[in-house]
């Protein structure tokens, strides 16, 4: 009777074994391919926002030479227009600091912001400015312009100040040929990205996925948090609105975050068809409650960004909307969990940025 039941042991042994061999070899072959969805993230997201962002700055400089040379209000008005259509595309080009973005420090030569007004006017005084020195980070890009473009006296300097109108050029220069030299190396860098489909730290993929999240919470942080009091113990900043001076920080959040989500889903930046994103790996790894949970936040984020008909300042300087403010920014830093968290975690991601908000 013994022998018969280590027999029977044996035997069920065995079948466990052979089972897990199967289950394993079977979970070789449904492993997910990362390749795929590097490569639509390439050809369909980062290379047609890099062209649109490319025709777009050289339309602004363009038209900025146009108003050079006649410094008509209608003109300015066509390089403002311009200059906004760049500025909502940077919110998708933004996304991808890694390789030739990063290698020139094209996210902070860009994108940075509150504008130093003060800095500006000194360099414009004094000349001998450096725009490519690090101290200057803040009085160049898209948040200069803002200002030189958009201040209340602006169309009377451009006409009557020669050094205001120079300094404005050489910013947008800046900005022009780093695009090019960024959409030129990205053409090169496409394959290796591609290819790159380990979860180690200086692998494409995980590269993705931090600067995915450090530029969502960058979102949450810089476009909201700060400006509301949130990461200054409740004392709002209006000084550090994003595009302060045209308004357009909630039409910039908004595209943000949209954006964030195309990326999220895989869908291409020209028609928003859907392609392989994160979304079908978290479905491929049996986690589609997560990925309907983050899905649904984003839709929640975007709408109430686009419930104000004010621009962030009005509504930081108006009492009754501070309760607006905080749920937004409440739904803001709940998808931080889901994404950075929750979602890193089911890709086997370690994030490797710092931040210091207390997330």
């Amino acid at each position: 009777m013994l022998k018969k039941l280590v027999g029977f042991v044996f035997v069920l042994s065995l079948g466990f074994l052979f089972s897990c061999k199967d289950k394993n070899k079977d979970g070789d072959q449904a492993d997910f391919n990362k390749s795929a969805l590097l490569e639509n993230v390439s050809g369909n997201i980062i290379l047609p926002a890099l062209n649109s962002f490319d025709h777009e700055v050289s339309d602004l400089k363009s038209s900025f030479m146009d108003f050079k040379n006649n410094p008509t209000n209608a003109n300015l008005d066509i390089v403002k227009s311009n200059w906004k259509a760049a500025y909502l595309t940077w919110q998708t080009v933004k996304i991808f600091d890694f390789g030739p973005v990063r290698s020139i420090g094209f996210k902070n030569a860009t994108g940075t912001y509150p504008v130093d007004t003060a800095k500006i006017q000194t360099n414009i005084s004094n000349g001998g400015y450096n725009l490519a020195a690090v101290n200057n980070l803040d009085a160049i890009g898209f948040n200069a312009l803002d200002y030189l473009l958009y201040n209340y006296d602006a169309l009377n300097r451009f006409q009557n100040e020669t050094a205001y109108l120079s300094y404005t050029e050489e910013v947008i220069e800046k900005l022009y040929s780093e695009t090019q030299s960024v959409v030129n190396a990205w053409v090169n860098y496409e394959s290796v990205f591609n290819k790159s489909t380990g979860t180690s730290s200086t692998s494409a993929f995980s590269e993705f996925v931090n600067e995915f999240n450090r530029d969502y919470e960058l979102a949450k942080t810089a476009k909201v948090g700060i400006p509301i009091g949130k990461a200054n113990l409740g004392l709002v900043k209006p000084e550090y609105v994003e595009a302060r001076y045209s308004g357009i920080s909630f039409e910039l959040l908004i595209e943000s975050i949209k954006r964030l989500k195309a990326v999220y889903n895989g869908n291409s930046f020209a028609n928003n068809t859907s392609g392989v994103g994160f979304s079908n790996y978290l479905v491929h790894l049996e986690k589609v409650g997560l990925d309907d949970v983050i899905n649904d936040k984003f839709d929640l984020i975007i709408a109430d960004a686009e419930a104000f008909t004010v621009t962030l300042e009005e509504a930081i300087n108006n009492p009754s909307m501070m309760n607006q403010l905080d749920e937004l920014y409440l739904h803001l830093q709940q998808q931080v969990v889901n994404i950075k968290t929750d979602m890193t975690s089911a890709f086997g991601v370690l994030i490797t940025y710092q931040d210091n908000d207390g997330d």
